[in-house]
């Protein structure tokens, strides 16, 4: 039995028809990134439909198995159900948890073309530095220089985890400060928070020798 005509016809448009729906669909995925999971790199594919996260395809994670994975698929939920990034960690999985989170805001803040030093004011003797290696992603800090002198540091964003990243932004602030430096040791257990802390402070008082 032959095709009609006008099956054959039918058939050409629905079949373009998916591909430019398909098409418009991948022009809405964003990807994001974020090196430090518990298991390494998380990587996700993120669907937006305006300001709206309409779904998350995590393509790449090696979080343990029953927690890490299970914080990614509740926080997965939480996330599109909310429209939100300000969700609450998954108890036992606060690591993986900040670094999913982390992976989704940078896709996020892609389709948003949205810039972090925009809006961002800055004073006499006062520079910017931002690092995006933090436990979450991106650490932003004010930097204040005075006659060649370390003499402030303000953190303006930061997703590290509470009890043990800003802990040790707290420790490590006062520490730069009385060492004029962004070169300080390091506190176990924390090491992400520090060095990207250290990358944002260097940065920012290289700025101030430009």
């Amino acid at each position: 039995m032959t095709m009609s005509k006008k099956t054959r016809i039918l058939l050409v448009v629905l079949s373009l028809l998916c591909v430019l729906c398909a098409a418009a669909a991948e022009e809405n995925v964003y990807y994001g990134q974020n090196d430090h999971g518990v298991g390494g790199t998380i990587r996700v594919a993120v669907t937006m439909d305006g300001e709206t996260i309409k779904s998350i395809k995590t393509l790449e994670q090696k979080e343990t198995r029953g927690l890490g994975t299970t914080a990614i698929m509740q926080l997965t939920k939480d996330i599109v159900s909310s429209n939100s990034l300000d969700v609450d960690s998954v108890s036992g999985a606060t690591l993986s948890s900040i670094a999913f989170v982390g992976a989704v805001r940078q896709a996020v803040e892609e389709a948003a073309g949205y810039d972090p030093a925009a809006g961002v004011e800055l004073g006499e003797n006062e520079y910017l530095g931002i690092s995006n290696n933090g436990l979450g992603g991106r650490l932003m800090a004010k930097v204040k220089m005075e006659d060649g002198k370390l003499t402030a540091i303000d953190v303006l964003e930061a997703y590290e985890s509470e009890e043990i990243g800003v802990a040790a932004l707290n420790i490590q602030i006062p520490k730069m400060l009385e060492a004029n430096s962004a070169e300080v040791d390091v506190i176990t257990g924390a090491t992400i928070t520090c060095n990207a802390l250290s990358e944002a402070v260097a940065q920012a008082m290289a700025a101030s020798q430009q």
